[in-house]
């Protein structure tokens, strides 16, 4: 039978009574999803955007519960270690809490939950800072059906424009991106502007957890299956 240290208590030192608080919910929470939930998934995730974690989000609501963004709290809650994990095998959940990484608490069959994550990858705008594969000039010429009213906020952007007939023309062509390197905030704003979705929001499991039993779901994990 799995292990459980209901009522073992947790330090967290070196912080504000409120935060303290706020740490010591999150453990509580983390907790009563373990007792609650068949199963727990650590998920990794790319180019993540809010508009689309709320979309997974609802995908998921009526059977299942996510926490992000708090790694250490996280591990806390579930264990470091053979002596203080809340039950057994969840030290091997904690080792994968590293980087952009999230939990996924669910009802839903297991087949279930890695087909859809198989299958999600949804095209956005790149932020600053996204390196893309290849490089997507703004030519010379028209800019397209633009109003002349958005000139300023091309010149801002960097665009050498100026009205022609009632037309914003481009006098200097540029690099929106360039292949290999990080897209400037400026070259950002044109992507969007010009609907160009070059990034990709995907979210990957990387284990699996289910009363006491250890699934790693990720290439480059270790301890496939672990039982005790």
């Amino acid at each position: 039978m799995p292990r459980s240290q209901r009522n073992q208590k947790v330090s967290l030192t070196k912080t504000s009574k409120k935060g303290w608080e706020m740490k010591q919910s999150i453990v509580s929470e983390v907790r009563k999803c373990v007792d609650e939930y068949p199963s727990v998934y650590v998920f990794s995730f790319v180019n993540l955007r809010s508009k689309l974690l709320k979309e997974v989000r609802l995908d998921f609501r009526e059977d299942s519960r996510f926490f992000m963004g708090k790694n250490k709290v996280m591990i806390l809650a579930l264990g470091k270690s053979e002596q203080d994990e809340y039950q057994d095998n969840l030290r091997q959940v904690s080792k994968r809490l590293k980087g952009q990484v999230g939990l996924l608490f669910t009802r839903r069959p297991t087949e279930e939950v890695k087909t859809y994550f198989k299958a999600l990858a949804v095209a956005d705008h790149a932020p600053p800072g996204f390196v893309h594969d290849a490089t997507i000039p703004l030519p010379t010429g028209s800019l397209g059906d633009w109003p002349v009213s958005m000139m300023e906020q091309f010149r801002k952007l960097g665009v050498v424009v100026e009205v022609e007939e009632g037309v914003l023309v481009n006098r200097k062509a540029i690099n929106m991106c360039t292949a290999g390197e990080p897209i400037s905030p400026e070259g950002a704003k044109l992507l969007a502007l010009y609907d160009k979705k070059i990034a990709t929001f995907t979210m990957s499991l990387l284990c699996r957890w289910s009363e006491g039993e250890f699934e790693a779901l990720a290439e480059g994990t270790d301890d496939a299956m672990v039982t005790e």
